[in-house]
């Protein structure tokens, strides 16, 4: 019976041959499959491992029962162990790769046409404004509408022209929406499971969701600014050149302006700083925005009656149209960055630049449009920018809850 017992271990070491400690757990925990196991390991020889087990089998070994425990005790030990690197990296390699999805998804099917009609609803007045500064005519005449003008881009340049820049937007979105998402949610938990308790035991005060929502917003605004600088000039860029070209030629067709050779005029007369041209308005839009988007979609959820996935998308669209208040930073971004084009054309032709809006810093803009169109021109592109802001809100702090909650 010896013998039988001694040939089957050797057949099933045989058959198990390819045994590692990372499949320890997949192995029963009796006393003499641990034997086995553990003698297996060690001794790397399949007659040590039959020796060892036949032994227990007959009870020879009087130290096998305190052996077994405290190879139990290791084993248990062993199943606990998380890796730390694992704890740290996973979230955050989650989100980034999550945030660099949804935000090309979100740019591609509709967040770059409202940027386009946006932007072309803002530059449609500043070349109004200029018009009638240089013909004297009245500042009665008012501009045209935000839907009026995305009727004349879709009739007169075609659907194709809401897509102009997307060569960078597909680069911005790979790096901000993945830094946005990393540093937002990550200071989203750090707020929710390390300050808010610490607060709770110290001052006896509970930080609720909506301060927390716009504390983290900001914080991944601001870190999403560092790489929007020079992508959101690009886009404002290429719009610029393209109404500029328009107004030129007089053509009622016109293809989108390529986003690699407004990139290269720049650099080459204006040099890399002038890429970031605008990028203090991007600091505090993003900041402001990504603090309000998430801030007031908290605030909101709880308060509406449905509840699963169309409450969380209705909280999201009252968030989204909310944080449009800070529409002033956005029209203000779009002044200061196509002061360049218009300035780059004026050399060409030989003309001067008038320095108008050079070296001004965000504050001093935002009064000249004051004192220019009102207050109203603060905020011109309104319609536009709130859809926009409803469709990144549901990409960017809707659909994140929702993947988390599967």
């Amino acid at each position: 019976m010896n013998y039988l017992a001694t040939f089957s271990i050797l057949l099933l070491g045989i058959s198990c041959s390819n045994i590692t400690a990372a499949n320890y757990a997949s192995i029963p925990s009796s006393s003499s499959s641990y034997s086995f196991r553990r003698a297996f390991s060690i001794n790397g020889a399949i007659i040590g491992t039959s020796i060892t087990h036949t032994n227990h089998w007959r009870g020879k070994n009087n130290n096998n029962a305190a052996y077994t425990r405290s190879s139990r005790s290791r084993r248990q030990q062993r199943q606990q162990y998380t890796p730390p690197l694992a704890v740290v990296v996973t979230p955050v390699m989650r989100n980034l790769a999550r945030g660099s999805i949804l935000k090309c998804l979100a740019d591609l099917t509709g967040g770059l046409p409202l940027e386009v009609w946006k932007s072309s609803v803002v530059l449609g007045h500043i070349s109004s404004r200029n018009n009638n500064n240089n013909n004297n005519i009245p500042q009665s005449v008012t501009p045209s509408s935000s839907f009026t003008i995305l009727k004349t881009i879709l009739h007169t340049k075609g659907p194709r022209t809401l897509w102009s820049g997307l060569t960078p937007r597909m680069i911005e979105g790979l790096f901000s929406g993945g830094v946005l998402l990393a540093a937002k949610e990550g200071l989203h938990n750090v707020l929710t499971n390390v300050a808010s308790p610490i607060i709770t035991k110290s001052v006896g005060l509970t930080l609720p969701p909506s301060v927390i929502g716009f504390v983290s917003g900001a914080g991944g605004g601001c870190a999403q600014s560092l790489v929007m600088g020079p992508t959101s000039f690009i886009v404002t860029a290429c719009v610029s050149a393209m109404n500029n070209n328009d107004d030129n030629e007089g053509d009622d067709e016109s293809t989108p302006v390529s986003a690699i050779e407004v990139a290269k005029r720049v650099v080459r007369e204006r040099g890399i700083g002038g890429l970031y041209r605008g990028s203090s308005a991007v600091a505090v839009r993003q900041a402001t925005n990504w603090a309000s988007r998430q801030g007031f979609t908290e605030f909101v959820r709880p308060r509406i009656p449905v509840g699963g996935v169309w409450g969380e998308l209705i909280a999201g669209c009252v968030g989204g149209t909310l944080s449009a208040w800070n529409t002033p930073f956005e029209v203000a971004r779009i002044e200061s960055q196509s002061g360049i084009m218009v300035a780059m054309g004026k050399d060409n032709s030989g003309g001067g630049d008038d320095g108008r809006q050079k070296g001004k810093s965000l504050v001093g803009t935002m009064c000249s449009i004051v004192e220019e169109r009102g207050v109203g021109g603060l905020y011109v592109g309104l319609v536009p920018r709130a859809a926009q802001s409803c469709y990144q809100t549901i990409f960017l702090v809707c659909v994140p809850r929702l993947l988390q909650s599967l």
